[in-house]
């Protein structure tokens, strides 16, 4: 019953009124739970303790861009990997367009990779492998600051919270150790790791080097990366023949830029096929 009463309530506040009350009272009746939504083409566990899941119980979420070029790609047979998967948004993305590619997800943090599973298991999807780790340029284990606030996703290596001190080790290895499941010549990535973009990058060089046709798309942030480190993940893969830049803009576009301007999700490319799939 209370399940029919919050699925009649989400109608109305996204066909009828968006409003403030309608918003309070579906959170009292979710309260600490979850439930099951369709999103994207695909259906999530969501609950509204925390900020991913809230935006999509409330339709809200913002990377609307980042998850059209996921689908696009992933429908014309890019293999998909996803560092810093979270929940699965954007796995679950690509695995709907594109039941035929192989797609790797890597999450270290024990609740989003839970949340994780429980949604592959909900669409059965079959060609998402998921790691319980994180990438970077070392093998080992390392420590993860966990953000208990509001946003779930800002769990980071190199950012500290100031409202707690919780640690957790976790795994960490190099993308590079996989590059002999990475099949095919069609490689879309997708990374964000709150800070820790570089070292990923950096233990990635031989994966991406050997695929002719690559995008990476990435969230590059001054307050989280640095201005000065920004411009070297630039660089970066500048060096690696990603000659191409686009930066997302406030209206969700791709805009051309030559380096680093501001933080944003970035769109590299590699070779002259994405282009033309992207345009």
């Amino acid at each position: 019953m209370k399940n029919t009463i919050i699925t009649f309530l989400l109608f109305l506040y996204h066909k009828v009124k968006r409003s403030h009350l309608l918003r309070k009272w579906i959170k009292q009746l979710i309260g600490s739970g979850k439930i099951v939504l369709d999103f994207n083409g695909f259906k999530m566990y969501a609950g509204v303790t925390s900020a991913i899941e809230s935006n999509v119980v409330f339709n809200s979420y913002n990377e609307i861009k980042v998850l059209e070029l996921i689908s696009k790609l992933a429908s014309k047979g890019y293999h998909f990997i996803d560092i810093g998967t979270n929940i699965g948004i954007h796995s679950l993305t690509a695995a709907k367009a594109n039941s035929n590619i192989e797609i790797f997800s890597f999450e270290p943090e024990s609740n989003n990779f839970t949340n994780f599973i429980q949604n592959i298991g909900l669409n059965q999807f079959d060609n998402i492998r998921p790691f319980k780790m994180g990438l970077g340029n070392f093998k080992g284990n390392t420590f993860m600051n966990i953000n208990e606030g509001w946003n779930k996703g800002k769990h980071s290596l190199k950012v500290n919270f100031q409202e707690n001190d919780k640690k957790i080790t976790i795994p960490v290895n190099q993308l590079d150790s996989f590059k002999e499941y990475v099949t095919g010549n069609q490689l879309l990535l997708k990374i964000d790791v709150e800070g820790f973009e570089k070292e990923v990058l950096e233990g990635a060089k031989a994966v991406v080097s050997q695929v002719e046709n690559a995008v990476i798309i990435i969230e590059l942030v001054t307050e989280i990366n640095s201005l000065e480190t920004c411009n070297q993940i630039v660089n970066l893969l500048k060096e690696y023949s990603f000659d191409q830049i686009y930066k997302i803009n406030a209206e969700n576009q791709l805009a051309t830029v030559h380096a680093y301007e501001g933080s944003a999700d970035y769109v590299f490319l590699k070779g002259t096929e994405a282009t033309k799939l992207l345009f």
